[in-house]
């Protein structure tokens, strides 16, 4: 009987154990999951810049043939829209084979109206992914106004064009009311997670 009562004792976990147990699980997913979360935005923002890259060269291959960037809009009329703009690279000619979405997507995108022929988003109405934002000197500076000018200067130089994302806050950043892509830059020595768009605009990497 004796005997019996010992090696019943030792069956199991006590509750001290099983606690002991929870709480050294809890603090390494303390650990871990913050490191696995920011590991994946630095990939997400890696693969944002590989995505730009390509689309960038797609629009310098556009531009030897046609001698200027996609245009993103024409005087006197509405703006085509990020997608529609972009599509000019994919079709008649292949420059790229298809629009990628931001892989860091602004919920407030959703709340932009969409007209029949502008669209932001890469596969409207079915997809409610939005693509890069994508946009041109031509366009962004077509009034003349000296502070738009000098906006695009400052942010993107003498570039003819530039296409971004709004980063891994998940906003993009504009400045008063002028439109995205001047606001400021993302750096991830700020923080992984830090303010701030990414963006590009020929062969140069903001």
């Amino acid at each position: 009987m004796e005997n019996k009562i010992i090696l019943l004792s030792k069956k199991g976990f006590t509750l001290i154990e099983l606690l002991v147990v929870v709480a050294v699980i809890a603090i390494l997913a303390a650990i871990a999951v913050p490191n696995f979360l920011e590991a994946q935005i630095r990939s997400k923002a890696s693969r944002v810049k590989t995505e730009l890259r390509t689309i960038a060269v797609a629009i310098e291959s556009y531009i030897v043939e046609n001698n200027k960037p996609p245009y993103d809009g024409e005087p006197g009329n509405e703006h085509y829209g990020w997608v529609n703009a972009q599509k000019q690279i994919t079709t008649p000619v292949a420059y790229i084979t298809s629009i990628p979405a931001d892989m860091f997507q602004d919920p407030s995108m959703k709340d932009l109206a969409h007209f029949p022929n502008q669209t932001f988003f890469v596969d409207h109405p079915s997809d409610t992914r939005h693509s890069y934002d994508y946009k041109t000197f031509y366009w962004q500076t077509k009034n003349g106004d000296p502070v738009e000018l000098m906006h695009w200067s400052r942010s993107f130089g003498t570039s003819l064009w530039a296409i971004g994302s709004c980063g891994p806050d998940k906003t993009y950043r504009p400045e008063n009311d002028f439109h995205w892509g001047y606001g400021s830059r993302y750096d991830p020595t700020n923080g992984t997670i830090s303010g701030g768009d990414i963006y590009r605009s020929q062969a140069i990497s903001h």
